[in-house]
């Protein structure tokens, strides 16, 4: 949770492009709402820290049939479990399956405030919030689905009022599924009232979120 500090501290500056964006509403996204807000579109030019994590990931990828995750399970093992089951059944699965790696902050594990993990590094040392999301977008990814149907989701969590990261995960219609390293059971968004989007990734677009006037 820690990695996404930097991120709410620049806040004020969201709150201004968001009233700026809220008199264009044409310009938003149509679809489902993701925890009920108004997005808008925009080009992968940050941030950059996704931006070095994709880099990364693509120089030392681990999704081959031999790359072992643990004692136990290689990546041949893990994509045998979830080939052929429902998506919802393979969320759990994978959900469940990374949520085993304990949470370790990017000032324990880097040094740094802010660091995003690629795979290969959670594999190997564990990470925070972002961290679990990105290792499950590439597992999934791996696993057959579209990216265009996964974000990572930078949130306020209203509760305790930090910062923290989620997956979600688009289905039929209006469903949007998230995984989330502090459950191991697969939500629908529609059902989570303390997670208040501030922007999502995925591999091709970066979004804004505002809460509609």
């Amino acid at each position: 949770m820690n990695g996404t500090a930097a991120f709410f501290r620049r806040l004020p500056v969201l709150g201004t492009l968001a009233a700026l964006l809220l008199l264009v509403p044409a310009g938003a996204s149509a679809g489902p709402r993701l925890f009920g807000t108004v997005e808008f579109q925009m080009e992968l030019k940050k941030p950059k820290s996704w931006l070095d994590a994709m880099a990364r990931n693509r120089k030392s990828p681990i999704f081959f049939d031999e790359k072992r995750f643990n004692s136990s399970t290689t990546w041949k093992d893990l994509k045998k479990q979830a080939e052929g089951r429902p998506l919802s059944e393979q969320l759990r699965l994978v959900n469940t399956f990374w949520n085993k790696w304990p949470y370790r902050t990017d000032k324990e594990v880097y040094g740094r405030a802010d660091y995003w993990a690629a795979p290969y590094e959670f594999l190997a040392k564990s990470g925070d919030c972002e961290d679990y999301c990105i290792v499950k977008y590439y597992t999934l990814k791996a696993l057959g689905v579209p990216v265009e149907k996964m974000r990572i989701v930078v949130v306020l969590e209203t509760i305790r009022n930090i910062g923290h990261a989620v997956l979600a995960v688009y289905g039929e219609g209006d469903d949007i599924y998230i995984l989330d390293n502090l459950s191991e059971a697969v939500r629908p968004a529609q059902r989570i009232r303390n997670y208040v989007p501030q922007f999502s990734v995925n591999e091709k677009n970066r979004w804004v979120h505002v809460k509609p006037r």
